[in-house]
């Protein structure tokens, strides 16, 4: 799956978009494959970075910074070591929305997540570890399975690129029929965290002093602003909403929420960016996975613990 996922130009592999607990792993959320991302040949174009095209970017894989012992949390990468996240802020909303609107912090501890304002602990499935004889694995017991299974697949899209790279073929003509796709241009948590900060009071009490505000932080990180672009993020954005955009995989223009389009804004359509992955395709580039593959999973300790599933806690 890590193989084909990243041909096809996914991100956003956080745990809670894919379930990978059964014998086999399944996408439950698909609307970022055939991301289109801006391409100069190897390297990829993120926000103001420009960094190499790897596996990383489909999001499904991450290098735990803090070693900490908790349970999940849905901004960790599907295959990250269960029970260790990096230190993130959790809070717990309660009557949001409301004149009563407060907040609680969830702390991790020892696979529980437990709610300063009860007594009481929160257990999570661990829906990414697959479980055995109710014994939970992480990634890093099976690490040189995951490899082989990578490596099988990558070799397999390279050594039938030509069939995959038919004009005719059905996949490429099931693409074009898609109405559209999301390309994601900032994070909704990005978003998520803009909002809650135009809740805040002297925002909420005047919308003009909250755009001059979303203006001069948008602008602050980003590398080159599309004023187009900015002018509908804003707008989303003082309505409390979080700004969404959408692509033809075989187009160059975005859509916005607002039913704006900025035509011809990638330089390459989401197709042909896959197209140049699959002709690319060299045991070049599947070492230097295999090699990331290596240093983000031996970088967490091996474990194992009784699966917290429902269905084993039941027995």
């Amino acid at each position: 799956m890590l193989a084909v996922l990243d041909t096809l130009n996914y991100c956003d592999g956080h745990c809670e978009n894919l379930i990978a607990h059964e014998e086999y792993p399944y996408l439950i959320d698909s609307e970022t494959l055939f991301q289109n991302f801006p391409l100069d040949e190897l390297e990829v174009q993120i926000g103001s970075l420009k960094q190499e095209r790897s596996i990383s970017f489909t999001g499904l894989i991450e290098k735990s910074d803090h070693i900490k012992k908790c349970d999940r949390s849905e901004s960790c990468s599907a295959f990250q070591a269960a029970g260790y996240i990096k230190k993130i802020f959790q809070p717990r909303i309660i009557n949001d929305h409301t004149d009563d609107i407060k907040v609680r912090f969830i702390r991790n501890e020892n696979d529980i997540m437990t709610d300063e304002s009860s007594t009481q602990p929160i257990y999570t499935i661990l829906q990414n570890a697959p479980c055995l004889d109710k014994q939970a694995y992480t990634i890093e017991s099976f690490l040189d399975e995951s490899i082989e299974g990578y490596m099988h697949t990558y070799q397999h899209i390279k050594n039938h690129a030509a069939v995959l790279l038919d004009g005719d073929n059905e996949f490429w003509c099931a693409i074009k029929k898609i109405t559209s796709a999301r390309e994601v241009i900032r994070t909704t948590l990005y978003y998520a965290m803009l909002v809650r900060r135009l809740q805040q009071p002297q925002f909420s009490a005047n919308q003009e002093v909250a755009r001059q505000y979303l203006e001069g932080y948008l602008q602050l990180h980003s590398s080159n602003l599309n004023s187009q672009l900015a002018k509908c993020e804003i707008n989303e954005l003082l309505q409390f909403n979080i700004p969404y955009f959408t692509h033809q995989p075989s187009g160059k223009d975005l859509f916005m929420g607002d039913n704006g389009k900025c035509a011809n804004y990638f330089k390459y359509s989401a197709m042909e960016q896959i197209h140049w992955n699959i002709e690319h395709a060299s045991d070049i580039y599947c070492n230097r996975q295999i090699a990331i593959l290596r240093n983000v999973i031996n970088s967490n300790p091996i474990i194992t613990s009784h699966c917290p599933c429902y269905n084993c806690l039941q027995d």
